[in-house]
């Protein structure tokens, strides 16, 4: 198993927010309804962080890419990661015109406030509240308790969507272009979310989510321009089935300044 790099993957890296250190340096969170942890080593952890993909496969197809290639060169540590769908997906609604830590702020907010807590060496964790919960919530009080503003009504009619039926793990048998147009449904889910979901909740690793940092590398580096659809369109097409994954890496590249745009 390819060794990671937990700081980067699970703190650092934009694709989920909730993780917290415990007090010995480890890292604990709530996973679809139980306590999982940075050493676990069961199926379920193991396919969270990605155990079973080949990420020297990848690297070899990302010679093609000067930037890709040297991405993944100077992030050794970096997985992409296999969240629960329903997670994954309320994560990035919140995610909407957000950076990193004010995701993660609303994240742990809303939490805190509508799950049940997890006690794990004496400290509380939460998952995510289920779709029933935020279905029967009214808007105004999401709005004051997590100050998540217009996205309060986003996360209440999608809880209710899937609450009617709404199947996300149907999401992981089309292809990207159908599950994205599925997703788009969904109240507060455009592109860039949805592919964030089919990418980080889904498994697809050919879903190339366009946010402004890949949308400056992509005209930087691949002389890419268009809507952030069109620019999608086009790093599936010039970077293949494993697009998502050498997206991550180069985005962490882009956003940090390990390559500079």
């Amino acid at each position: 198993m390819r060794e990671i790099d937990f700081d980067l993957t699970l703190t650092e890296s934009g694709q989920v927010f909730h993780w917290q250190k415990t007090r010995d340096g480890r890292y604990a969170a709530v996973v679809n309804g139980r306590i999982m942890t940075d050493r676990d080593g069961d199926k379920e952890a193991l396919e969270y962080f990605d155990a079973s993909r080949d990420y020297s496969a990848v690297e070899k197809e990302a010679v093609f890419f000067p930037q890709a290639a040297e991405a993944m060169r100077l992030l050794p540590g970096l997985r992409v990661l296999n969240q629960p769908v329903w997670e994954a997906l309320i994560a990035f609604i919140l995610s909407a015109n957000n950076n990193i830590s004010r995701i993660r702020s609303l994240t742990n907010a809303l939490n805190e406030t509508y799950s049940d807590a997890y006690t794990f060496k004496g400290k509380k964790y939460y998952g995510f509240p289920q779709p029933e919960t935020l279905a029967a919530l009214d808007p105004a009080e999401l709005r004051k308790r997590v100050t998540c503003g217009y996205r309060a009504e986003y996360l209440i009619e999608t809880a209710q969507m899937v609450k009617r039926g709404f199947d996300l793990e149907a999401l992981k048998h089309l292809t990207v272009e159908e599950a994205e147009n599925e997703l788009k449904k969904l109240k507060g889910v455009g592109p860039k979310v949805a592919q964030c979901v089919l990418l980080f909740g889904c498994g697809k690793g050919d879903a190339f989510p366009v946010d402004v940092w890949v949308a400056r590398f992509m005209e930087k580096w691949f002389h890419v321009t268009g809507t952030p659809q069109s620019v999608s369109r086009e790093g599936r097409r010039i970077f293949g089935s494993n697009c998502g994954i050498m997206q991550q890496f180069m985005f962490h590249a882009a956003r940090t300044g390990l390559i500079a745009l």
